[in-house]
């Protein structure tokens, strides 16, 4: 039976530890990891063109034609043609209206009728649409809301007019927008926090109540931890935002590493065929096999779905594929080590 750990082991450990650090260093100081449009709020433009779209031409159009706050712009090119992502916060006059407005519905629910015909002429004088003099409430509310959706929609395709006229996009192309409010962002980004916090600690108390050990436990964790920050350290090499289409991706790290953890834990401390290191060798075997599989399966994902730009399918693809190349390091080279160096250890005070 072949043995790979055998008096080498604890040099293993050099490799995650170093690992570690570069992640780290990655994901916190440079280059970093940015929330996305969906916990932070604001707008996001999806350009599909056949033309090609150049990302500094496109940023300077944008800066010299339009004052967007926190801008920030993404290309990509593929066989079948070319994209561009265009992020940036809500219009500070947009939200300023908007909050008008809301003061206008909430005095109109409340049945003051007066204040609701009062913010509803404020927020139509902000937009420059003042016509026959407001007397009814509702009606005056109905016509704030349909005069500020007739701005937000008059500004987008003068965006896009824009961007055809300054790209010079004459074959075909397509725009799709989001938009997303400060308010439903925060919401989203609480809760993503809780579903992240609620996963990660049913995990952790099955882990422990499977093994009752405290070190195998641990180790286990260690290396669902080191998985979830080699997804997270993906994200920032390519830019990939945190947002609540990454956040599952990152929970299905957790599953796929605790399947070859446990199944490595499981032969080294419960099998009996011959010493533990071999054990952890025979049990390389098997591990390479499951994660080299999906790995694989991954790649064509990513392949497909970057050759189609398909945005979602593309971002979580590839963050599982960096994760699983965590979890190659982080069960091999950490958690078998430490396993194994537990067990000498307690070998050795039975001696």
């Amino acid at each position: 039976m072949e043995d790979y750990y055998q008096n080498k082991y604890k040099k293993y450990l050099i490799i995650p530890s170093i690992l570690l650090i570069i992640m780290l260093f990655l994901i916190f100081i440079y280059p970093g990891v940015q929330p996305g449009i969906d916990l932070t709020g604001g707008n996001m433009l999806i350009v599909r063109s056949e033309d090609k779209i150049d990302e500094a031409v496109l940023l300077s159009v944008l800066n010299k034609d339009f004052s967007l706050k926190e801008l920030k712009v993404s290309t990509i090119a593929s066989p079948t043609g070319y994209g561009a992502w265009i992020q940036y916060s809500k219009d500070p006059f947009i939200i300023d209206v908007e909050n008008l407005l809301n003061e206008a519905t909430s005095a109109l629910d409340e049945g003051k009728d007066e204040d609701a015909i009062k913010y509803s002429g404020e927020v139509l004088v902000m937009l420059n649409n003042e016509g026959s003099e407001l007397t009814n409430s509702k009606t005056a509310v109905f016509q704030a809301q349909q005069a500020l959706a007739t701005y937000k929609e008059e500004e987008s395709l003068r965006l896009q007019n824009v961007l055809v006229e300054k790209l010079n996009l004459k074959g075909e192309f397509e725009f799709q927008k989001r938009e997303i409010s400060s308010t439903l962002g925060e919401a989203s980004l609480a809760s993503s926090i809780w579903i992240a916090i609620i996963g990660a600690t049913l995990i952790t108390i099955i882990i422990f109540i499977a093994f009752r050990q405290l070190v195998p436990s641990l180790a286990i964790i260690l290396a669902m931890i080191f998985d979830i920050l080699a997804g997270l350290a993906g994200m920032a090499i390519l830019n990939i935002p945190f947002s609540l289409t990454t956040l599952p991706a990152l929970l299905m790290l957790l599953g796929y590493s605790v399947d070859t953890d446990i199944m490595l834990t499981s032969r080294v401390l419960n099998g009996k065929e011959g010493t533990s290191t071999q054990r952890a060798s025979s049990s390389m075997k098997t591990g390479l096999t499951m994660t080299l599989t999906s790995m694989a399966a991954l790649l064509v994902m990513i392949l497909f779905s970057y050759f189609y730009q398909i945005e979602v399918i593309y971002q979580i693809s590839t963050i599982l594929f960096f994760g699983l190349i965590g979890d190659l390091i982080a069960t091999w080279l950490m958690n078998a080590p430490i396993l194994l160096w537990w067990i000498d250890k307690k070998g050795s005070k039975k001696v």
